[in-house]
């Protein structure tokens, strides 16, 4: 009894509040296009801003092991008493380095790449991130739509239900089963914009900007009626930044090891010397100049040279394996992405049929209820199935949507600056 009289406090609240319920739908007043959204986040967000960053420290390190190639000057001074100075000035120019200055440059280089390639893959992520906050956002907004209509035609229902009750053909109990039906569907509503509103205040933190306007997401086709999965798996191992990373850290550990071999090998530099004073005894000459050959070599303490070059090796090695596991982890991903759209386009049409079929039966419901033939649970209970199916419809269309999007881009047909879209799939 005390749960009846709760349940009609609550209905009765919400049949007072029933326009204000109404008003609590998804504001239209203005749009904004979910690339533009995307856009001003691959321009202004902080991972992107560090990425750029490290480029331009990339591109000094290489700079940096460009300028080994050119002479390297250099100033000794000396004091050992008030008459006894040194002043040497030296320039230095590597004739052969066993590979030293190669091998350094070849890991600038390497490190550039893996410093564009990242830039790359944190454009990747957020997109990703993006696309996954969206597909929360639409889902919540179309499931609005459908709980704000359901709960008119609930309303209807319960206008229909006053008749009836006036004329005695229904009872209390029949409008508390209405009026139950109708405290689900705004408990439902409640929890949705909430996720609406959470969903919108992270597109607001990836964007850096508030949000108060109604986000479009102007889907077209991507991928075609017949996919070619090996198309797919071939244009994500040529495209993805995780991968070509993998690339450039593979080429940088080759270089780590060229360079502890080229430590086995002497080091030939054409010297000019201009030596003026001297810390030693009066009879050496105060002022010299002087242009020789300079061969220099330092393996280090017992076999730590080759102990190094073993170490480089075995780093080379681990990082192909990584290489390998990422590509993995990238493929299982792809292909439970690939399957969960295959299994959103057969569902669609099933439950487009299906809904069909509920509103024919909730239709002929109402004609039977109305003659009679049919109890007023079952009319009820019709409405309910009707809303649950288009719920479920509206959810897996953009679950359709986000999964073909988010396969384009796996596979590199977004471009990652335009966020343009291509067709070849």
């Amino acid at each position: 009894m005390k749960y009846l009289k709760f349940l009609l406090l609550i209905c009765l609240s919400l049949q007072a509040d029933k326009n204000i319920l109404f008003s609590e739908t998804i504001n239209n007043s203005c749009n904004i296009e979910f690339e533009d959204l995307v856009l001003d986040g691959l321009e202004f967000h902080p991972s992107i801003e560090m990425s750029r960053e490290s480029i331009k420290g990339a591109k000094f390190e290489v700079d940096s092991a460009e300028w080994g190639y050119y002479p390297s000057p250099s100033v000794d001074y000396s004091v050992k008493s008030l008459n006894q100075k040194q002043l040497v000035v030296r320039l230095d120019q590597p004739i052969w380095t066993g590979g030293k200055l190669d091998s350094t440059y070849a890991k600038a280089k390497a490190l550039q790449k893996e410093a564009n390639h990242e830039l790359d893959e944190n454009r990747y992520k957020l997109v990703d991130n993006y696309t996954n906050v969206l597909k929360e956002y639409l889902k919540s907004k179309d499931k609005i739509k459908v709980l704000n209509h359901n709960k008119k035609q609930f309303y209807e229902l319960s206008k229909m239900l006053d008749r009836f009750m006036k004329a005695g053909e229904l009872s209390l109990t029949d409008k508390n089963l209405l009026n139950s039906r109708i405290a689900s569907i705004s408990s439902d509503l409640v929890i949705t914009k909430s996720k609406h509103k959470v969903s919108n205040i992270q597109i607001e933190i990836l964007s850096g900007k508030k949000i108060n306007c109604n986000i479009n997401f102007n889907h077209n086709k991507i991928l075609p009626m017949q996919v070619d999965v090996d198309r797919l798996v071939t244009s994500l191992q040529e495209f993805h930044p995780t991968l070509k990373i993998m690339d450039a850290k593979i080429l940088s550990t080759i270089a780590e090891m060229e360079n502890a071999k080229s430590n086995m090998w002497p080091t030939l530099v054409l010297r000019g010397e201009h030596v003026r004073g001297t810390v030693y005894d009066e009879s050496e000459p105060e002022n010299e100049t002087l242009v020789y050959l300079s061969l220099n070599v330092s393996i280090g303490a017992g076999l730590s040279g080759l102990t190094k070059i073993d170490k480089a090796r075995i780093a080379i090695s681990r990082t192909k394996f990584e290489k390998n596991a990422k590509l993995k982890e990238l493929l299982d991903k792809l292909m439970s992405d690939y399957t969960n759209y295959i299994t959103a386009v057969s569902h669609l049409q099933m439950i487009q049929d299906d809904i069909q079929v509920a509103q024919l039966i909730f239709e002929s419901n109402e004609r039977l209820f109305l003659s009679q033939k049919k109890s007023w649970l079952d009319l009820v209970n019709s409405l309910s199935e009707l809303s649950k199916q288009k719920i479920k419809y509206a959810e897996l269309q953009v679950e359709k949507k986000i999964l073909e999007y988010k396969i384009a881009l796996t596979t590199g047909k977004v471009n990652l600056v335009t966020l343009e879209v291509s067709s070849d799939i």
